[in-house]
């Protein structure tokens, strides 16, 4: 991968950009190592250029593994049936924590591992549910295959979700401040549009497209969960999805500069990538004056939804919500709401209607 700085003079090669929560992090990428964090500073700055030098010159490690260590183990789970039979996503999850773990315990006897080791690392991770499942992942492993004595990892706990609601929902003057910003006829548009509507996650919407329409309905398999998700496209909207019917024509009139591709977010003839969509978003949102992240326009159909009188089900039928539970808490919400204002179809009756009974 490479990346030029803002005067196009200098290529870096081996930038590895992550992004998480919002944030950006880069490291420098070489196959087989570790991935080395660079600072958070301008890719142009000199104080980056210095340490992305230095990580570059640094000479790759090319010890043997020595056999029983806990790297052995790491590399003999990476090649595993078990990780090879994966969802990309979950892969490419345990890589990203493994190459972590294998830079703090590589040359420890695998056998010597505890639970309090394991216990103790997860605060060292930004996502904890994910460092334990890795952990889970590896010591199952190594008990079937005979490098561990037993699962350790069993004995620890799954972290508490922290009590914080992630990716904020778009509200409504945001929705309108992104869409007096990028006019139609432009693929941020188009791709605002999608996502406003169809409440796909990001690595969803990259692969939609027209040949997943029948007979007015855009179904398809999430790339997250395999689950189904089913978007009323053109066929009449469900009563709790009336209030939405301008939004839907709005989508379909920013696809229009987008005929004719495989994909509706196709760039340059290739399906957009995940992380380009995301960046794409987030930066338009940005300069349209406030940061708001493509996941939480999710978060704004499913809430939406919700206040239109959706059940639980029928919101998780339209966004792909592996689980009812996910999506409970918007139901939960709206029913208060609505105990005090009414469904989004009373009040738009009263809006068009110009007039309340009179006494």
């Amino acid at each position: 991968m490479g990346q030029g700085n803002r005067s196009g003079i200098v290529t870096l090669t081996g930038l590895k950009v992550v992004t998480r929560r919002g944030k950006t992090y880069r490291y420098f990428q070489r196959k087989g190592q570790p991935l080395i964090k660079l600072p958070d500073l301008p890719v142009d700055h000199p104080d980056f250029l210095r340490t992305y030098a230095d990580a570059k010159k640094a000479a790759p490690e090319k010890a043997p593994v020595t056999a029983g260590s806990f790297e052995a183990l790491v590399r003999a789970a990476l090649s595993s049936d078990h990780f090879k039979q994966s969802k990309d996503a979950t892969r490419a999850m345990f890589r990203r924590h493994c190459d972590a773990l294998v830079t703090e315990f590589g040359a420890l006897s695998a056998r010597g591992l505890r639970s309090r080791h394991i216990r103790a690392n997860l605060p060292q991770s930004t996502s904890q549910g994910h460092r334990l499942r890795t952990w889970r992942f590896l010591c199952n492993f190594g008990v079937t295959a005979n490098l561990l004595e037993r699962n350790e990892a069993l004995d620890v706990a799954m972290p508490k979700a922290k009590a914080k609601g992630g990716h904020p929902p778009w509200t409504s003057e945001e929705v309108e401040a992104f869409r007096k910003r990028w006019p139609m006829g432009s693929s941020t548009r188009a791709a605002f549009e999608i996502l406003r509507f169809s409440g796909a996650r990001i690595s969803d919407a990259v692969c939609l497209g027209p040949g997943m329409v029948r007979d007015g309905v855009l179904s398809y398999r999430q790339v997250k969960t395999g689950g189904p998700a089913h978007i009323p496209w053109t066929c009449p909207l469900p009563d709790f999805a009336q209030h939405l019917s301008e939004d839907r024509a709005l989508m379909h009139e920013a696809l229009k500069a987008l005929t004719g591709q495989m994909t509706f977010l196709d760039a340059k003839g290739k399906a957009r990538s995940e992380k380009a969509l995301g960046t794409m978003i987030r930066e338009a949102a940005i300069d349209a004056g406030f940061k708001k992240s493509a996941h939480g326009l999710r978060k704004s159909l499913a809430t939406e939804l919700a206040e239109g009188g959706a059940t639980a089900h029928q919101i998780s039928s339209w966004t792909g919500h592996e689980t009812l539970k996910e999506v409970d808490h918007y139901t939960k919400s709206a029913d208060r709401r609505r105990a005090v204002i009414g469904t989004e179809q009373d009040r738009n009756i009263v809006n068009r209607s110009g007039q309340r009974w009179k006494t």
